[in-house]
């Protein structure tokens, strides 16, 4: 009786080789859904304030810390009041010139003279809100550059800032598995370190290159992250279905 299921698995093999195969267990590495590096939008100035520290989260938008502006805040007044002279003047030259009083010429400057403060104080608000520094997303702070009555800067790193709502968990796989790895497929991920239960994504990214170096191509699978239970960086082990081979 033995003799006989060895005989039938062998022939099940023999007749049908990819029925018996497993699926390909791969480690990869974690990486947040978004991470930036916050940096100063202005040629040199003294930081006057941090109003975050590392762990906070932070909302997009929300200020991180406040540069020196006194400069700034005196020009937008500056050109405010430019406005309201220029108000003053143009409505005063267009009713000269609707009683007959006055040139058209002189209406039509006096209006371009308002038209052009008013692109000064739009400037000089805009200089002034470069000197608060706004998360550009919602996320954790992770690293904190800079403290108070430091110089920093253009282009120069404040913060960063990271959200791990999801997660990528990145692979790198061999070739034979092109066949079967597709966008949208869906892969149990574990993490050891936080238990055995998987983590269920889906592959949101397939690379359509080959690394040279290694000859695997790379792809990126998607994991909801309740709780920010994975965290950046951490190992994690995906199954993806193995190739079929050719009969």
């Amino acid at each position: 009786m033995r003799t006989l299921l060895l005989t039938a698995l062998f022939l099940v093999f023999a007749v049908y080789p990819g029925s018996l195969l497993r699926a390909e267990e791969v480690q990869g590495l974690a990486l947040p859904i978004r991470q930036v590096s916050v940096s100063s939008p202005v040629f040199q100035e003294i930081i006057t304030q941090i109003l975050v520290e590392e762990g906070n989260t932070v909302r997009e938008g929300q200020e991180l810390l406040k540069l020196r502006s006194e400069k700034e805040e005196l020009e937008v007044q500056r050109t405010q009041k430019l406005i309201e002279l220029g108000e003053f003047k143009a409505n005063g030259a267009d009713t000269l010139f609707k009683e007959k009083m006055g040139s058209r010429e002189k209406a039509l400057e006096e209006k371009a003279q308002l038209e052009l403060a008013r692109i000064l104080h739009s400037q000089a608000e805009v200089a002034l809100r470069e000197k608060t520094v706004r998360s550009p997303l919602s996320g954790i702070v992770v690293k904190k550059f800079k403290e108070a009555g430091e110089a920093v800067e253009r282009a120069e790193k404040l913060f960063e800032v990271v959200n791990i709502d999801q997660i990528l968990v990145q692979f790198y796989l061999d070739p034979k598995l092109l066949p079967v790895i597709r966008e949208n497929l869906e892969v149990p991920v574990r993490f050891p370190v936080i238990g055995s239960a998987p983590f269920m994504g889906r592959i949101t990214f397939v690379d359509p290159r080959i690394d040279a170096a290694s000859g695997l191509f790379r792809v990126k699978v998607l994991l909801e992250n309740p709780g920010h239970k994975i965290k950046p960086n951490m190992r994690g082990a995906a199954e993806f279905p193995a190739p079929v081979p050719a009969r």
